[in-house]
């Protein structure tokens, strides 16, 4: 895997009724959400969203630094973290 090909953003997690949300702030108009069933699932599930949505362009939007994420004060219980994946993966798939 090259550098270029691992794309990386961060993500806002908070504990659900059922699970756990995730948000994307740097993906699209208003950034995306996806959920999971604990913590790992959350991850994963975003991680897809993110190769998902970024498999058909090269146009990347930029990532936000850690320390420029907002966390909504709707959601005091929530963690920040990064999720990361290859983008050739998603390509593979859109090809095949």
């Amino acid at each position: 895997m090259q550098e270029k090909d691992l794309l990386t953003y961060p993500v806002i997690i908070w504990p659900a009724e059922k699970g756990y949300n995730v948000f994307v702030p740097d993906l699209g108009e208003n950034g995306l959400a996806t959920q999971g069933k604990d913590i790992d699932n959350a991850i994963y599930m975003v991680s897809d969203l993110i190769g998902c949505i970024l498999s058909e362009t090269t146009d990347y939007p930029k990532a936000t630094p850690l320390e420029e994420v907002i966390v909504p004060d709707e959601v005091p219980n929530a963690i920040i973290r990064l999720a990361s994946i290859n983008i050739k993966d998603y390509r593979k798939q859109v090809t095949n």
